[in-house]
């Protein structure tokens, strides 16, 4: 069978590095269908994941829910865990491009304050937990370490760097933000960054119990409110 010369982009910690792969016809016709069924697999399992939780969630009650083989399953994942550790990747990845179509929806884009931005993150995971309010199982990653920190370690490791991911995003404004008002010695952007998630996981588990989506929206309100006013009592002190 003729072989044919493919280029590959892969892409690791924002870098673009180009492979020249091998490749046969036949193998690049079946790889969207390889794609789209390991998709339906995660999907499938973060649902029943938030659902039921990890240890209720049956591999054979995943393969029937993504109605894929046996087969399929293991082709692509070695087992319960090895999916697990996956789905929280892939959940991490949608969460990411989800908050960033948001993000660029909402007014306040010209903004040339950091915080602003800061703010403006705050009001996309707003308004994604309000969009998303019918769906059932919460947050997939908050869901999964309280059920798996006690017992699997390299989870909870894993689920720690979520967290720590998600913070990230938002000390990256706050950094900027400090600087921009010459407070990056005084200011623990690191320690404001954890709070907000705190208070953001915490919100959006209030929001689900009560089910009312205010609670998310009022205590988002408040947070702004108190990295403001941080800010503003940093300032004043260095005056």
């Amino acid at each position: 069978m003729p072989l044919a010369l493919a280029e590959r982009c892969d892409y690791h910690e924002n870098i673009q590095i180009t492979l020249f792969v091998m490749e046969s016809p036949m193998r690049t016709a079946k790889q969207p269908r390889a794609i789209k069924t390991r998709d339906r697999i995660l999907r499938e399992a973060a649902r029943m994941f938030a659902l039921k939780g990890f240890h209720d969630t049956k591999v054979d009650g995943i393969i029937k829910a993504a109605e894929v083989t046996s087969g399929a399953f293991f082709h692509h994942f070695k087992g319960k865990d090895d999916l697990g550790f996956a789905v929280i990747d892939h959940h991490m990845e949608e969460r990411c491009r989800a908050l960033n179509r948001i993000e660029k929806s909402l007014p306040g884009n010209d903004s040339d304050d950091p915080l602003d931005r800061v703010f403006r993150r705050l009001d996309a995971v707003c308004e994604m937990v309000v969009r998303r309010r019918n769906r059932k199982g919460g947050c997939l990653i908050g869901n999964l370490s309280t059920t798996l920190s006690d017992t699997h370690p390299a989870f909870r490791k894993r689920l720690g760097e979520c967290f720590d991911e998600m913070a990230s995003e938002f000390q990256v404004h706050l950094d900027e933000a400090a600087a921009s008002r010459g407070l990056s010695g005084d200011q623990d952007t690191g320690e404001m960054a954890r709070y907000i998630v705190s208070v953001i996981e915490g919100a959006i588990m209030l929001s689900r119990t009560h089910r009312d989506v205010s609670v998310i929206q009022r205590q988002v309100h408040h947070l702004k409110e108190d990295v403001k006013r941080s800010f503003q009592n940093r300032e004043a002190k260095s005056q």
